[in-house]
C-alpha cells in the first residue's frame, strides 16, 4: 500500500526545479498538469519561443521562483520558425549563454535533445532540419563544461531513420500523450537518479538567501548596455551591441550618431527612455523605428527619430540626457517614456531615491581602491566572490539607512519622480521643445492575463508596484491638468493602454511583444503630430489666432 500523498517526500527535495524551454515543454507540461502542480515543480515552456528569447527571461525566472535546478529543451522553435539567420552558431550562442548563467548562480542543470521531427510533416517542409541533429550533437559534446547534464531523447522519441515515431505523434512534430509520457520518463530517469539529491547543499540563511538572490541579478550590470558615461551615469557602449544591434558613437541605438547640423527641412523627434526604448531586436522593430516609420506614412515625410533609450535609466538620468546633450540637438518634439524603472531598481539595487540602479557599486569601488587613507586598497586582490561580497554588503547597509520597503522609503521613491518631473516641465518650457512625458504601459493594469503574464514576479513585489503605480498615475493626472506649461508640456498616462486586451501582451512587468509595440507607436505618433502642430511661443499663439498658420 503506498504511502498517504501527505507523507511522501517531495520528488525533488534539492529545490524548485523550473521547467524551461518552448513549445516542446509547453505542450508537455499542460497536457501532463498532476506532474507539475507542486511547489517543487515551475513550468515555464512558452510555444513559440527562440533560445534568443528563453535567453533574456532566465536570469529573471531563476530569481522569481528561487529554482534550485534547471530543465531545458530549447532550439526547435528557431528552426520550425524559419526565421532568417537562423543557424547552428546563433542557437548555440544562446544556450551558452543560458548555462553560463545557472552555472554562475549555482542552478543545476539538464539540457534534453531537441526532439525529432518526421520530415514528411508538412510543417517541416522547407525548415533546416539538419539543425536538429547539429545542435543535439553540440549538446552531447559540450554541456558538461557547464556542469550540466545531457538527456539524450533520440532512443526513446525516433525510429530507426531517425524520424519521430508516428505513435508518439498525431501530425509528425509535436508529442502526443504517449511521446509526453516517454519525455517525462526520460526525465525523471535524469533527475532522479541515485546521488542526484546530494549534489545541492542545505538550507540556506536568510540572508544567504538574499544574496543568493542579488547575486542573480548581477548580470544585469552588464558594462556594455550601461557603460559610463558623463552627467547621465552610463549609456551603452560605443561599438557593442543590444542583441546584434551596434550602439553608436554616442552609446545608442541609432543607424548613426546624431549631428549638430539638422538637415533643412528634417523634423526631429527624440524618444528618452530605458530598455522598452531599445527593445526589439531590430532598430525598424524598435519603439522609434515604429514612430518614425508612422509619422512618415502620415505625411511626415521628412521625419527623423533618433532613438535616446538607455537600459535600466531612471527619470533623472533621462532628464540629465536631455539638459545636458539633447536640446543643443534642436528637437523639435521630445517623447520621455518612464515610470518602471524609478520603481522597481530600488527594490533589487541602489535602494537610494532617484539614484541610477548601480550608483552604490561605482562608489564603493571607488572607495575600495582610491581611498588614499587605507593602504589595502592598494594591496588587497579582489576575486569575483570577493567583489558580491564586498558589493553586497555596501547594499545591506544602504538598505538600513534609507529604510528600504517601508512606508516612507516608497513615498520618497515618488517624491524623487516627481521632482524629475517637474524638472523636465521647465526643461520644456526654457527651451520651447514639445516634451511628451509618458508614464510606460504596465502588466499591472491589464485585466486579462495570459499565464505568462501572471507569472512575471512575485507577489509582495507586485503588490509594491500597484501602490506605487497608483501614485503615479495620480501625478500624471495632477500634471496634465496644470496650466502654465501646457504650450510646450503634455503628460500622458498610458499604464493602461492594454487594459482590456486579451491578448498575451507583456513577458515581464513593462516589456511588451511586437504588435503592442506597435500600438504604443501609434499612439505616440498620434500625440507627437498634435504637439508639432501647437504654437509654441506667444507669438506664434497670436499668428494662429489672427490666421497666419502656425
Amino acid at each position: 500500500m503506498s504511502a498517504p500523498a501527505g507523507d511522501r517526500p517531495p520528488l525533488f527535495p534539492f529545490g524548485p526545479i523550473l521547467f524551461f524551454g518552448d513549445s516542446v515543454t509547453a505542450g508537455w507540461t499542460a497536457q501532463m498538469p498532476q506532474a507539475f502542480s507542486g511547489p517543487q515543480t515551475v513550468p515555464r515552456g512558452i510555444a513559440g519561443q527562440t533560445t534568443r528569447d528563453m535567453a533574456r527571461r532566465l536570469r529573471s525566472e531563476i530569481a522569481l521562483y528561487g529554482a534550485r535546478g534547471l530543465h531545458l529543451i530549447c532550439g526547435r522553435d528557431d528552426i520550425l520558425a524559419g526565421a532568417p539567420g537562423v543557424s547552428l552558431e546563433s542557437i548555440v550562442a544562446d544556450i551558452r549563454a543560458m548555462l553560463a548563467d545557472t552555472r554562475d548562480l549555482y542552478v543545476r542543470s539538464w539540457v534534453g535533445s531537441i526532439p525529432p521531427i518526421d520530415p514528411a510533416s508538412p510543417t517541416a517542409s522547407g525548415r533546416p532540419l539538419e539543425l536538429i541533429g547539429q545542435v543535439n550533437a553540440w549538446l552531447r559534446d559540450h554541456v558538461h563544461e557547464y556542469g550540466a547534464g545531457f538527456i539524450d531523447h533520440d532512443p526513446v522519441l525516433a525510429n530507426a531513420a531517425g524520424a519521430l515515431r508516428p505513435d508518439l505523434s498525431d501530425d509528425g512534430v509535436s508529442l502526443n500523450a504517449a511521446g509526453n509520457a516517454a519525455l517525462q520518463a526520460a526525465m525523471l530517469a535524469a533527475l532522479t537518479a541515485p546521488g542526484v539529491d546530494q549534489i545541492w547543499a542545505p538550507p540556506e540563511s536568510e540572508d544567504a538567501a538574499r544574496r543568493r538572490k542579488f547575486l542573480h541579478h548581477f548580470g544585469y550590470l552588464d558594462s556594455n548596455t550601461r557603460h559610463p558615461s558623463p552627467y547621465i551615469q552610463f549609456t551603452g557602449k560605443p561599438g557593442a551591441s543590444h542583441y546584434g544591434v551596434p550602439f553608436d558613437a554616442q552609446g545608442f541605438l541609432n543607424a548613426t550618431a546624431i549631428t549638430a547640423d539638422k538637415p533643412p527641412g528634417e523634423t526631429r523627434v527624440f524618444v528618452v527612455g530605458d530598455s522598452t526604448t531599445i527593445d526589439g531586436g531590430t532598430l525598424a522593430n524598435t519603439l522609434p523605428g515604429r514612430l518614425e516609420r508612422i509619422l512618415r506614412a502620415d505625411g511626415l515625410a521628412a521625419a527623423r527619430v533618433y532613438n535616446f533609450g538607455v537600459m535600466s535609466s531612471c527619470l533623472t538620468q533621462m532628464t540629465h540626457l536631455i539638459w545636458s546633450r539633447l536640446v543643443g540637438y534642436r528637437p523639435d518634439a521630445i517623447v520621455v517614456m518612464s515610470g518602471s524603472t524609478d520603481l522597481f531598481q530600488p527594490w533589487t539595487y541602489d535602494p537610494r531615491p532617484g539614484y541610477p540602479y548601480n550608483a552604490f557599486i561605482t562608489e564603493r569601488l571607488y572607495d575600495h581602491f582610491f581611498d588614499t587613507h587605507d593602504p589595502r586598497a592598494r594591496e588587497d586582490g579582489l576575486s569575483y566572490d570577493a567583489l558580491v561580497t564586498l558589493i553586497y554588503e555596501a547594499l545591506k547597509r544602504l538598505r538600513t539607512e534609507v529604510g528600504w520597503q517601508t512606508p516612507g522609503w516608497e513615498d520618497a521613491i515618488v517624491h524623487h519622480y516627481q521632482l524629475a518631473a517637474h524638472r523636465l516641465t521647465k526643461l520644456s518650457h526654457d527651451h520651447a521643445v514639445p516634451i511628451v512625458s509618458v508614464l510606460q504601459p504596465t502588466v499591472l493594469r491589464k485585466r486579462h492575463l495570459t499565464a505568462v503574464e501572471r507569472g512575471v514576479a512575485s507577489g509582495a513585489f507586485l503588490a509594491y508596484l500597484d501602490r506605487q503605480y497608483a501614485k503615479l498615475e495620480a501625478f500624471t493626472a495632477e500634471l496634465a491638468a496644470r496650466r502654465p506649461y501646457r504650450s510646450t508640456f503634455t503628460a500622458l498616462d498610458l499604464s493602461g493602454l492594454f487594459r482590456d486586451r486579451e491578448e498575451g501582451t507583456f513577458y515581464d512587468i513593462v516589456h511588451y511583444d511586437d504588435p503592442a509595440r506597435e500600438i504604443v507607436a501609434a499612439r505616440l505618433a498620434a500625440e507627437v503630430t498634435r504637439v508639432l502642430d501647437r504654437p509654441r511661443t506667444p507669438l506664434a499663439r497670436v499668428r494662429r489666432l489672427l490666421g497666419g498658420g502656425r
